[in-house]
C-alpha cells in the first residue's frame, strides 16, 4: 500500500483571534457612533414627521412626510426636576436662528392642560402641525372668515360647527369658529388682573404654570393665598389649521405654550396618497417641495 504523506506546501491560513476581535470592536464602534450622530441630529437639528390628517390642507396633505428644523427656533432641552423650582415647567431652549413669525408652519406637542374636548385625552403629547396666527402679545380676531392678521380662510361651515362650542367655552361671549375674539395672547412678563372673566379665559395656563394651585370661578389660590393679579411665566401662541373648518386648533383648546414647540416645517420630502396603489401612490409634484 502506498503511503501518502502530508503535503506541507498547502497551509491553512488562520486569522488571529486578536484581529477578529479588533474587527468586531471596530464595527460595533462604527454602529454606536452612527446611532449617536443620528440621535444628536434628531435632538438638535432636524426630524421627519408623517402627516396623518387633513387639518393643514391644501398646504400640507395627509400622507406628506415633512422635514422639521429644530434650529429654526432653537431646540428645547428638558431640565431635571431637582434643578428647577417647584411648580415650574423645567426646560431650556437653546438660541435658534429665527424668531417665530405669523404664518409659520410649526410642529408642536399637543398641550396637555386642555380638558375641553373628549378627544383631547387621546392625543395628549402627540405631535401636531398648525400655522401660527397669534404671537405673544397679539390680540386675535376672526371675523367674516378672515383672521386678525389678514389671511383669508376658506369656508365650508355646518350648523353644528357654528355653535358656541369654542374656547374658552363661554356661551356669553357668543364666539364661533369664524366669528371669534378679540382674544389676547399672553407673553412672558405680562401681568393680568384676576377677575371672573380673565380666570375663565386663562385658567388652563394658570394651572399649567402652577400645577398645585386652586382655581374657582372668581379666585386663584397659590401657596395658600388668593391672588388679585398674576404675571405669566411663559410666551404663548394661537394656532390655526389651514383647513379652517376641519381642524382641531386653538379655537378649541386654547393657547400653545412655548415649551411645547418642536420646530418649523421647512420642506415636504415626499408624499404618499393612501387611496392609490403602486407607483401612482407617490405624489411626484410634492417631492422636496419647500413650504
Amino acid at each position: 500500500m502506498k503511503d501518502f504523506k502530508q503535503d506541507n506546501s498547502i497551509k491553512k491560513t488562520q486569522v488571529p483571534i486578536e484581529s477578529r476581535n479588533a474587527w468586531h470592536i471596530s464595527l460595533l464602534r462604527g454602529i454606536v457612533i452612527t446611532i449617536l450622530i443620528g440621535i444628536f441630529l434628531r435632538i438638535f437639528f432636524i426630524e421627519i414627521y408623517m402627516i396623518p390628517s387633513s387639518s393643514m390642507e391644501p398646504t400640507i396633505l395627509s400622507g406628506d412626510f415633512i422635514m422639521v428644523s429644530k434650529m429654526a427656533y432653537g431646540p428645547r432641552v428638558s431640565i431635571p426636576e431637582k434643578f428647577f423650582k417647584e411648580n415650574k415647567t423645567g426646560y431650556l431652549r437653546i438660541k435658534g436662528w429665527n424668531k417665530i413669525k405669523l404664518g409659520d408652519k410649526i410642529v408642536f406637542n399637543f398641550p396637555n392642560y386642555s380638558v375641553s374636548l373628549d378627544s383631547t385625552y387621546k392625543i395628549w403629547g402627540r405631535c401636531i402641525v398648525k400655522r401660527c396666527y397669534g404671537l405673544p402679545g397679539d390680540t386675535v380676531l376672526i371675523k367674516n372668515e378672515k383672521s386678525g392678521n389678514g389671511n383669508i380662510l376658506g369656508k365650508d361651515a355646518t350648523d353644528t360647527l357654528q355653535k358656541y362650542n369654542v374656547f374658552p367655552y363661554d356661551s356669553n361671549l357668543k364666539w364661533t369658529i369664524d366669528d371669534y375674539g378679540p382674544l389676547y395672547v399672553p407673553a412672558s412678563g405680562d401681568e393680568v388682573q384676576l377677575t371672573k372673566s380673565t380666570i375663565k379665559m386663562y385658567k388652563d395656563i394658570l394651572r399649567f404654570e402652577n400645577p398645585n394651585c386652586t382655581i374657582t370661578d372668581s379666585t386663584i389660590v397659590i401657596d395658600g393665598g388668593p391672588l388679585s393679579r398674576y404675571t405669566f411665566n411663559y410666551d404663548y401662541y394661537f394656532m390655526l389649521g389651514d383647513n379652517f373648518y376641519n381642524s382641531n386648533d386653538s379655537r378649541y383648546w386654547g393657547f400653545l405654550p412655548d415649551s411645547n414647540i418642536i420646530g418649523k416645517v421647512v420642506m415636504i420630502l415626499f408624499s404618499v396618497d393612501k387611496n392609490k396603489y403602486g407607483f401612482r401612490k407617490f405624489r411626484l409634484n410634492r417631492l422636496f417641495k419647500i413650504v
